[in-house]
């Protein structure tokens, strides 16, 4: 499990798992510098997982997002204190290399599909003075503002969106750019049930104008109206609040 990986000299650790994301780390020249996963196990246990530069060519393809395997010969590292983007508070991650074996599972209905762990927006400005992991929040969204196009300095074509969710603590407002920006338009234009609530997993929260607020990175992922419990007590929250008003 999970749970049980330590700081160790060995290697011959072995774990049943579901990727429930994945994404590139590029340098500031454009080259792919590694791999990024996230594992989740059946305990709902979480880590994040990274394939090197130098074995992108033989792992990356032996992954598909949201599918199970058994992941086999890896080393568990410490997060230096430079590694300011982690997905969640873990003090430690895994590290594929040339002897790492990734074998399918078939399908495994236990494992969940996403695992989040909130921050209440409350306490955003918290997690943006300490500035050392992604965050996880949910909320009703408020107001959503068109999104804009612009051309940037290096004379490349930029988007964003600007919106704003409130949960029973506060409220954040939230900037996302480029294809997240694109995507969450259109999910936004999509979503049938509203007030919409969207949980927002591993985003970014720093102090922008001096004020606290959630913008994406790479890792970053939206969902709009999601089969969640989370979500299903914020609507309810919702309901409520309203009925006491009329």
């Amino acid at each position: 499990m999970i749970g049980n990986l330590r700081l160790s000299t060995t290697v011959a650790w072995r774990l049943k798992v579901r990727v429930t994301r994945m994404w590139r780390s590029i340098d500031r020249y454009g080259q792919t510098v590694a791999i990024n996963l996230i594992f989740v196990d059946e305990l709902a246990g979480r880590i994040h997982a990274r394939i090197p530069a130098e074995n992108i060519n033989m792992l990356e393809n032996l992954f598909i997002e949201g599918e199970t395997y058994h992941v086999r010969n890896f080393v568990v590292r410490q997060y230096g204190a430079m590694h300011t983007e982690r997905c969640f508070r873990n003090d430690v991650y895994i590290q594929m290399f040339n002897m790492t074996q990734i074998f399918p599972t078939g399908v495994v209905e236990h494992i969940p599909h996403h695992v989040f762990q909130f921050t209440e927006l409350s306490a955003i400005i918290n997690a943006a003075l300490e500035a050392s992991h992604l965050i996880d929040v949910v909320g009703v969204m408020e107001e959503v503002h068109p999104i804009l196009t612009y051309t940037n300095k290096y004379n490349q074509q930029k988007s964003s969106i600007k919106f704003t969710i409130k949960d029973i603590t506060g409220l954040a407002e939230v900037l996302f750019h480029d294809e997240l920006a694109q995507s969450f338009q259109q999910g936004v234009n999509d979503a049938h049930q509203h007030p919409i609530i969207v949980i927002i997993s591993s985003c970014k929260a720093n102090f922008i104008q001096g004020e606290p607020k959630l913008s994406n990175l790479s890792a970053t992922r939206f969902f709009i109206n999601h089969d969640h419990e989370a979500v299903d007590d914020l609507r309810n929250a919702v309901r409520l609040a309203n009925w006491r008003m009329n």
